[in-house]
């Protein structure tokens, strides 16, 4: 009877440890339906209050949510417009440490920190922190705007805009704009520009 016992109660234990490491092998699965979303975030009114105290003239963030496969990777930059054409990439970042999103909050925001010059901050918040870089420019006036006026579902190798900041020192400030994030309509006419952009792609990370 004891060995009956002792035998059931071996049994009883090899099946729980079975279920927990295929438990463990479950959650380790890499996500095989990789999506991502991403949609403009209204703030509150007390939201807007708060950033109004930041000093930050001009902002507008945006809702992530989705999954990505591991070997996948969100890249975020700003580039840089001159007469319509592309100069360079400002505040890349890539190698993003997460690839599952939930009400995940990133954001692009400008401040005028030195009206001598014209010179610009540029504050763009990730799902991993936040990067900033100082920008000159003769730019005598701007707009800034959103790109994505609804909910959009990236697409692999596609780049998705999602805020623009547009200058000129002329007296007509020529427009831009999109709805669903493509490449705005109007920059090839626009003196001067930085475009925030989204890339979903391969890590290329070794």
């Amino acid at each position: 009877m004891r060995n009956f016992i002792g035998c059931s109660l071996f049994i009883i234990l090899t099946l729980l440890l079975t279920g927990c490491v295929g438990v463990e092998k479950e959650n380790k699965k890499p996500i095989s339906n990789a999506k991502i979303t991403i949609e403009p975030y209204n703030m509150s009114e007390k939201e807007k209050m708060l950033v109004s105290k930041t000093g930050i003239e001009q902002i507008a963030f945006f809702k992530l949510e989705g999954n990505l496969k591991e070997d996948d990777d969100l890249q975020f930059s700003v580039e840089v417009y001159e007469n319509g054409k592309l100069k360079e990439e400002l505040l890349t970042t890539s190698d993003e440490p997460k690839t599952q999103f939930k009400d995940s909050i990133i954001s692009f925001g400008i401040s005028n920190f030195n009206d001598k010059d014209h010179s610009l901050k540029l504050i763009t918040g990730i799902p991993s922190g936040l990067a900033t870089t100082n920008y000159s420019n003769n730019m005598t006036s701007s707009s800034f705007s959103q790109l994505v006026g609804e909910k959009v579902t990236l697409e692999k190798n596609k780049p998705v805009y999602l805020a623009a900041w547009v200058g000129t020192t002329k007296n007509i400030l020529s427009s831009v704009g999109s709805e669903n994030g493509e490449l705005p309509a109007g920059i090839e006419e626009a003196e001067f520009a930085l475009l925030y952009r989204i890339l979903w792609t391969d890590n290329v990370k070794k």
